[in-house]
């Protein structure tokens, strides 16, 4: 065998190893929501302790346990119980996406550098050497004429197919999971989704969201069969109180960071944009290299109305979250108060069910409208705007 064809086969045997698929079992709702019911339940009931201890303590103390340090651990044991009830899979498949963009725009970023290369490289023949270096493919690849530069683009190109093929299969991977759990959005929507600054959260308050909503149904039945326990019950039920609380921190902090995070950011990218535009703009009547100041205009432009749009969508999600979160506030404080003067084992078990109703209710409240993308240049420009909003 040729070198040339080794060092394709090489590669693409590399492609072929970048991603472990998981499509030997089918998609159901009982494998996306595969949490641990006992190890929930017991972080649960350790949640309960500490909110049934808070109104016992004073309110604020200079030295000792006061209602606020208390609040601080209820909020971590809450944390921690979002972790127990978010999902495996999904979480694996997200990140192989996110792994797969990055290779992504990391050949694509050598694509463009290997074009400028060939450029200056001699005509002459071909010379393709090679320079181990463990854990790299095409970097062990010495170019020195333009014909070893064709290979090594031609050879990149292909990775970055492959890479996008595997883009393709996970995506629809991940929508057959999410539609398994009442989510069901397109390939596309999918993409966009997950290309938002927001899309992590909206898609694991989907999942925790609907964990919640089977726990409840699980705790109804462990009500059921505790007779007349009242003691049990109660317990049961305020498990359930805990929830509420669970449900509502998460539709907090995702208000948090779009109203405190990402809508100041893009405000701010507005402001830069429009400052280079009028620039732009004032330069173009100079005459000076018009061309290249047309082309800032238009990217200027394409900015400006990628980031209206990005407005719209952070905008949407924040109204229809802000509704939910009012819904669970309410649900909270009726919670609460049936917790605290329950006296039937009997009536916990309907209350339990209408929290499962409400849980319901409130994942309708949040479910995305996605919307898809005009062109391949906004979509590329809405990812860039979103890397710039990340941590």
């Amino acid at each position: 065998m040729s070198m040339v064809k080794k060092f394709f086969c090489g590669l693409l045997l590399t492609c072929a190893l970048v991603s472990v698929n998981s499509h030997a079992e089918e998609w159901t709702r009982e494998r996306v929501l595969s949490f641990d019911t006992r190890k929930v339940l017991g972080q649960l009931e350790k949640a309960l302790t500490v909110h049934d201890e808070i109104p016992t303590l004073e309110r604020s103390r200079l030295l000792g346990r006061d209602q606020k340090s208390a609040e601080t651990d209820l909020d971590k044991l809450i944390k921690e119980a979002i972790g127990l009830l978010e999902s495996d899979g999904i979480n694996t498949m997200r990140s192989q996406y996110q792994q797969l963009e990055g290779r992504v725009a990391a050949e694509r970023r050598r694509l463009t550098q290997l074009r400028r290369d060939r450029v200056l490289a001699p005509s002459d023949g071909r010379s393709l050497s090679i320079n181990l270096v463990p854990g790299e493919t095409l970097k062990q690849w010495v170019a020195s004429t333009r014909e070893d530069y064709d290979l090594l683009i031609e050879a990149t190109e292909g990775n970055i197919e492959s890479f996008e093929a595997e883009k393709i299969q996970t995506l629809t991977e991940m929508a057959t999971a999410l539609a398994a759990i009442g989510l069901n959005l397109t390939n596309d929507q999918l993409d966009t989704m997950l290309s938002s600054v927001t899309g992590d959260d909206i898609m694991g308050m989907t999942v925790v969201f609907n964990a919640i909503k089977d726990l409840t149904v699980q705790l109804s039945v462990l009500t059921q069969e505790s007779g007349e326990d009242l003691e049990h019950a109660k317990k049961y039920y305020g498990m359930v109180v805990v929830l509420h609380r669970l449900i509502g921190t998460m539709q907090k902090q995702f208000l948090a960071e779009v109203n405190g995070e990402y809508l100041p950011k893009l405000a701010e990218f507005r402001a830069t944009a429009n400052d280079n535009l009028k620039e732009a703009r004032a330069l173009l009547k100079t005459g000076t290299h018009p061309q290249t100041i047309k082309s800032n205009i238009e990217a200027n432009e394409m900015t400006l109305r990628v980031i209206e749009l990005y407005e719209q969508v952070l905008n949407d999600q924040k109204n229809k979250v802000s509704k939910a979160l009012q819904v669970t506030e309410k649900e909270i404080r009726v919670a609460n108060n049936t917790y605290n003067t329950v006296s039937l084992s009997s009536a916990v078990v309907s209350m339990i069910r209408e929290g499962a109703n409400t849980f319901e209710q409130l994942i309708s409240l949040q479910m995305p409208d996605v919307r898809e993308f005009q062109n391949e240049n906004m979509k590329e420009e809405f990812r860039r705007l979103t890397a710039r909003m990340s941590p």
